[in-house]
C-alpha cells in the first residue's frame, strides 16, 4: 500500500517535468519528428552513382518549417511531404539535364564519327587537327595549315549548332519530365492547401 509519504514524493516528482511547458516549447517538440525527417531515410540516395546530400535535404526541410510554421504532428508531416516533393522536383531537373547532356554527346560523337563511302572519317577532331598543324609548322606547309585552320572553324560552328538544336531532352524523356513534374507540382499544391486549412482551424 502506498504511504502518505510516497504520495507526497510522487507529487513533487511530477512537478519536475522533463517536457516543454510553454506553447513555444510544445510547438518545437511537435516538430522533432519532421526535423529528423520521417521520410528521409527512404528518400535520400546515400551510396553509389547519383548519391545525394542528406544535409541539403535537411536545409530544405528546415527552411520550409521556418516558412510554413507547422504545429502538431499532422501539420509537420504535411510540411515534410512538401519537402519530399520539392526534392523530387530537383531530381526531375537532374534527369532533364542528363537527358540533354546525352543528346549533346551523341550528336557531337555522331559528327566526328561520320565516315564516307570508303570508311574514312569526314571530320577530324580538334586534337587530331592540332597534332597535324604542329607537323605542318615544322615543314612549313602553309596551304595545308590554312586548310586545318578552316577545319577547326568548321568544327566550332558544328558544335555550336549542335548545342542549339540539342538543348531539349529527347521526345520520350521530355514526356516523362512533363508528366512527372505536373504530378509533383499538383501534390505540392494539394498539401499546401490542406496545411493552410488545418492552420485556419487552430
Amino acid at each position: 500500500m502506498t504511504t502518505k509519504k510516497q504520495i507526497e514524493a510522487n507529487k513533487q516528482n511530477a512537478l519536475v517535468s522533463t517536457g516543454p511547458l510553454t506553447a513555444e516549447g510544445k510547438a518545437l517538440v511537435s516538430q522533432n519528428a519532421v526535423k529528423h525527417g520521417i521520410f528521409a531515410k527512404d528518400l535520400i540516395i546515400t551510396t553509389g552513382d547519383g548519391k545525394e546530400d542528406a544535409q541539403e535535404y535537411k536545409e530544405l526541410l528546415d527552411g520550409l518549417i521556418l516558412s510554413l510554421n507547422p504545429s502538431g504532428q499532422m501539420e509537420c508531416l504535411l510540411v515534410e511531404k512538401i519537402a519530399v516533393d520539392y526534392w523530387r522536383l530537383r531530381r526531375v531537373l537532374r534527369f532533364e539535364t542528363g537527358s540533354i547532356r546525352k543528346q549533346l554527346d551523341t550528336a557531337i560523337n555522331d559528327y566526328y564519327g561520320k565516315t564516307d563511302y570508303f570508311g574514312n572519317k569526314e571530320h577530324k577532331t580538334n586534337k587530331e587537327i592540332n597534332k597535324e598543324m604542329a607537323s605542318c609548322r615544322t615543314c612549313s606547309d602553309t596551304p595545308r595549315l590554312a586548310e586545318l585552320k578552316q577545319a577547326k572553324r568548321k568544327n566550332r560552328y558544328a558544335e555550336e549548332v549542335t548545342v542549339k538544336i540539342s538543348s531539349l531532352p529527347a521526345e520520350d524523356d521530355w514526356d516523362k519530365v512533363i508528366k512527372y513534374e505536373k504530378a509533383v507540382q499538383r501534390s505540392i499544391l494539394q498539401n499546401l492547401a490542406l496545411l493552410k486549412r488545418l492552420q485556419s482551424m487552430r
